[in-house]
């Protein structure tokens, strides 16, 4: 008997067969239960809260969370500190900006998508790496750049440093 229908979620960063295992453990081997990848994330604890109203910001906390999320959040911690991995600089830009708190829930999130698109649609997840990576968001940046330049009515010249 097949239990995975084919699917390795040990294809996504950070999840070792001891950690697919635990989850396997918490979250059983049928994802369908969670319509979408939202449901799954917010039964995990892992979606953001929506308790402010205005200027009123409530801390509420949370009733129960299931251990799943933080098996997630074990991997996200020990990914954002590796420098081969694109969701590894992801979290350390997210950290710069945020803090290592919102950082790590967020890698956490994002793992755990992989995680139920892998199980349940049987998306094949690669690696590109972080060179990749830096590479689309410096595309990003440039795409801004020429569409300020555009809304201004000014021209983008490339320049390159000579030394």
């Amino acid at each position: 008997m097949n239990i995975f229908n084919g699917n390795d979620a040990t294809l996504i960063s950070g999840i070792t067969d001891y950690t697919w295992m635990q989850l396997l453990a918490e979250t059983g081997p049928d994802l369908t239960r969670w319509p979408s990848e939202k449901h799954f994330t917010s039964w995990l604890g892992l979606s953001p809260g929506q308790h402010s109203s205005g200027k009123m910001r409530r801390n509420v906390k949370k009733k129960g969370r299931p251990k799943a999320g933080q098996i997630f959040r074990v991997i996200a911690q020990g990914l954002i500190n590796s420098k081969d991995i694109a969701i590894g600089s992801f979290g350390r830009r997210l950290r710069g900006r945020k803090g290592p708190r919102i950082a790590i829930k967020a890698m956490a999130r994002k793992l755990a998508v992989l995680y139920w698109r892998v199980m349940v649609k049987g998306l094949d997840y690669a690696e590109q790496g972080v060179q990749l990576y830096e590479e689309q968001i410096m595309i990003n940046k440039m795409r801004t750049v020429n569409k300020l330049a555009k809304e201004l009515n000014m021209e983008v010249v490339n320049c390159q440093n000579v030394n």
